[in-house]
């Protein structure tokens, strides 16, 4: 995704020195950017205080044949910029669709009565799991990040709090099953009929298509920040 002027007006990376009087003109271009397709150059120069060879001299520098060429490109960007955030609404929307808001508040209800809990998680979801575990501080729990399996000998009467968007990796199934074996409850957050899902005690999970081919795809974390976003907001206010 590429804009031509909203980037101009956001950086300011502009080869040619600015008078303070094109400054202000930037300023004003830049707070009233989605009002500039319908409104002529001389209400900006009414509006700004400035003058029409003004606004012409900066549509030069930033690389426009004048205001005209300035003004269709900024509705191009607008046009950009509202299609590139219906698509990322349409995406949120796929992603809460497609998570089991329900099974949030069965793991929320287990995490209140549950003194001392255990976080964990491998990869892209061991960020997603240090984020939870911040928070989980914040709200008065005592959980404890476990960031190598080994020290899981550590620890019993925990319940261990997996994180893992596929359910499915060979140390997610270690980890769940040497931590469950010693009588440790295990829950998690994980994908829908995953191997992590049905062996956990309890399990909030998501239905959302990973490409384990694609790293971009398969490395994605915001249906995990949406559910663990879920399961804080139910501790704190549910």
């Amino acid at each position: 995704m590429s804009y031509k002027v909203l980037e101009l007006l956001q950086t300011r990376e502009i080869k040619e020195k600015l008078t303070k009087s094109e400054e202000e003109i930037l300023d004003f271009l830049e707070k009233n950017f989605s009002r500039i397709p319908d409104i002529t150059v001389l209400e900006i120069c009414k509006e700004a205080y400035t003058s029409q060879g003004s606004i012409n001299r900066l549509c030069k520098k930033l690389g426009f044949t004048g205001f005209s060429d300035l003004k269709f490109s900024i509705r191009e960007d607008i046009l950009e910029r509202d299609k590139s955030k219906r698509e990322s609404i349409t995406n949120t929307l796929y992603f809460i669709e497609n998570i089991n808001m329900k099974e949030g508040k069965e793991l929320s209800k287990i995490l209140k009565n549950t003194p001392r809990i255990l976080l964990y998680g491998l990869g892209a979801s061991k960020i997603t799991a240090t984020y939870l575990q911040r928070q989980l501080l914040y709200l008065g729990f005592q959980v404890i990040f476990i960031s190598e399996e080994k020290m899981l000998d550590n620890f019993n009467n925990f319940t261990l709090l997996i994180i893992s968007s596929s359910g499915e990796t060979l140390r997610v199934k270690h980890v769940a099953k040497s931590f469950k074996d010693r009588g440790n409850r295990v829950v998690s957050i994980t994908k829908k009929n995953s191997y992590l899902d049905k062996f956990s005690d309890c399990s909030f999970t998501h239905n959302i298509s990973i490409d384990k081919l694609n790293v971009i795809t398969r490395e994605q974390q915001l249906h995990m920040i949406i559910m663990v976003n879920e399961l804080v907001n139910l501790l704190h206010f549910g």
